[in-house]
């Protein structure tokens, strides 16, 4: 309310506090030639009644009591407007020392008027003196059935409607009419003040949007153009929010994300209003992740059908609490949680893939996985083939990368059997808290080579004289079969009822391929010829096996 008004209202109620006996001083003790003090004058709790209460004490008691009232703001030597004398003692109020009128004034103006006091004692003692407050010749407003409208709001009622009635009591007639047409200023706690008007019959309604969980206390005051007093009596109404309970329903229970990518949380969250759960409108959702390094969250607001869809990035894998935020019509909501696996990044480095003479081919590189090394399964790495390094590829062994720092990169190495070439490459098939990654692409490849009609002649031969073995090396290259000149090929014998075989020399392959080499026959047995020690491009390779009989 402004300022004006509200020392006008302090200044009746000052008054009104003085003629009711509030400000009493101690009372003298009886003695000789005390005269009588004047304590205050006022319009007592109901100005519109136009009586004039008066406060006073002496030593022995009053028997006179004459009342002189000056116009409003009049100078000291102005002519008095009236006065009274018809006082009487009231007992009505719990103060001693109390008089009033028992004849209303009829005045022509409202305002402050000037009062002299002349009080006369049963010992003759006089007293003539000027009430500090004067007498406040003033409307009386009174306000009736103030309501509000749900006086407890909910969820589904969230305005309250504000109403009531104004009379007047006008001193200067005793009469009480509606206050039509007039201002009434509304004062509400935790909401900005506002202003109402009242109709012909004095009624005024004020509707306004509940926004506080705690309780409102809602004031009216009838502000008339001329000055007033309002009655303390139905002078405030208490309005309390309901709050309703609510509950998330989540999309998924859990999510999987890479390092650096948000999350998604999403679900519906609902109210429970009307004896039923509804979808709950414009509610803001706590989505928190927390640990003991700091937090994060997102703080998504509900659609009309109660959907909601927030987003985190979160530094690693662990769980979202979610919940309905309180407000004024709303309690939290259990938590609910959604588990969020974040797959840290890993890269495969260093991998190369070396085919040996005998086309086993040796894979090996590092893994890295970041700040943790995977347990138990989550541990491994494919070797996989594919013939054109770009589709079919194949996994040709598994292996367990070895303990390391897993920053620096744990080693890894696995042996297989291969083709003469092809495409390698390393693959770690992640998991929930580890991404998945492939090594560079390495191609290993030896040239194929063979011995054809190999042959030890002749068969059967006699013991002491000359075994022949030859035969002919080749080697596949521009995708064909052709002679491989200059070569060692190394003849094998293995004697009959033996186990091992015995190195009998060496053979020069010639310009065609061919090779043969006499031995002295012994022995019943089988010889072989082999390409055992090729260069570091070629595969060995053995020709055909011939057992031959020694008579």
């Amino acid at each position: 309310m402004g300022g004006l008004t509200r020392a006008k209202r302090s200044l009746a109620l000052a008054c009104a506090s003085v003629a009711a006996g509030l400000l009493l001083g101690p009372v003298p003790a009886a003695h000789a030639a005390v005269a009588p003090v004047l304590y205050g004058v006022g319009s007592g709790d109901h100005p519109g009644d136009g009586l004039v209460w008066l406060s006073a004490s002496s030593d022995t008691a009053i028997t006179s009591i004459t009342a002189h009232l000056y116009a409003p703001g009049s100078a000291a030597d102005a002519p008095e407007i009236t006065q009274v004398s018809d006082f009487t003692p009231d007992s009505s109020t719990s103060f001693a020392n109390m008089w009033r009128t028992t004849t209303p004034l009829r005045l022509a103006d409202l305002g402050a008027y000037r009062v002299v006091v002349d009080l006369t004692d049963a010992d003759g003692d006089t007293t003539t003196a000027q009430s500090t407050y004067g007498y406040e010749y003033e409307l009386e407003a009174n306000l009736t059935d103030l309501r509000a409208t749900p006086q407890h709001p909910d969820y589904a009622h969230q305005d309250v409607t504000v109403t009531g009635g104004f009379t007047v009591t006008d001193p200067r007639t005793g009469r009480t009419t509606p206050a039509a047409n007039t201002r009434v200023d509304l004062e509400i706690s935790g909401d900005p003040d506002a202003t109402a008007r009242t109709d012909a019959d004095g009624r005024f309604t004020y509707t306004y949007h509940v926004n506080s969980a705690s309780s409102d206390t809602v004031n009216a005051w009838l502000r008339p153009d001329e000055p007033w007093y309002q009655s303390r009596a139905n002078e405030s109404v208490e309005v309390r929010a309901v709050q309703s309970n609510t509950r998330v329903t989540l999309n998924a229970a859990d999510l999987d994300v890479r390092a650096g990518q948000a999350a998604t949380v999403s679900g519906t969250a609902e109210v429970y209003v009307g004896g039923a759960w509804k979808p709950l409108a414009g509610a803001t959702v706590d989505e928190i992740w927390s640990d003991e390094f700091g937090g994060v969250a997102s703080r998504p607001v509900t659609g009309a059908d109660g959907r909601f869809s927030g987003q985190l990035t979160l530094p690693k894998s662990g769980s979202v609490e979610v919940q309905v935020r309180s407000g004024t019509f709303l309690n939290w909501s259990p938590s609910q949680q959604v588990k969020v696996y974040v797959a840290s990044k890993t890269s495969l480095t260093g991998f190369t893939a070396t085919l040996d003479k005998y086309a086993g081919l040796t894979a090996k590189g590092r893994l890295h996985t970041g700040s943790s090394v995977p347990a138990g399964a989550d541990n491994k790495v494919e070797l996989q083939y594919s013939a054109d390094g770009k589709t079919g590829w194949k996994t040709m062994k598994t292996v367990t990368p070895g303990s390391s720092d897993p920053e620096s990169g744990a080693s890894f190495k696995g042996t297989f059997d291969a083709p003469y070439k092809g495409y390698y490459r390393a693959h770690f098939k992640g998991s929930r808290n580890w991404q998945e990654s492939y090594s560079s692409v390495a191609h290993a490849t030896r040239t194929p080579t063979r011995i054809v009609d190999g042959n030890a002649a002749p068969e059967p031969v006699r013991k002491g004289r000359t075994i022949t073995y030859k035969g002919k090396l080749q080697h596949y290259t521009s995708g064909a079969w052709k002679a491989y000149a200059g070569q060692q090929v190394k003849i094998l014998f293995k004697p009959k009822g033996s186990t091992g075989w015995y190195d009998m020399g060496n053979a020069t392959t010639r310009t065609d391929g061919t090779f043969s080499k006499g031995f002295t026959a012994s022995k019943d047995g089988t010889w072989v010829a082999v390409l055992l020690y090729p260069n570091s491009t070629h595969l060995v390779s053995s020709g055909r096996e011939d057992y031959v009989d020694v008579t």
